[in-house]
């Protein structure tokens, strides 16, 4: 059985799915970069910077990324 502290570790990686937190927090370091063009490489640099597992990302999640940064 799970700690509730790994439980939030979990849930923060964002294994329990994508929230609108996970993408803010990526978005915010993709933008601080001031990049215009993203690969995968830096693309998941920037989500295990934040703490994030970018295999945890659907197409879904992408798409509400991209509208993040072209805002």
């Amino acid at each position: 059985m799970f700690e509730p502290w790994q439980l939030a570790t979990i849930d923060d990686a964002g294994y329990n799915g994508i929230r609108d937190e996970h993408i803010e927090r990526v978005a915010n370091s993709l933008l601080a970069t001031g990049l215009t063009e993203i690969d995968r490489s830096t693309f998941d640099y920037h989500c295990h910077k934040c703490g994030i597992n970018p295999d945890n990302f659907t197409q879904a999640d992408l798409d509400r990324l991209q509208e993040k940064l072209n805002e």
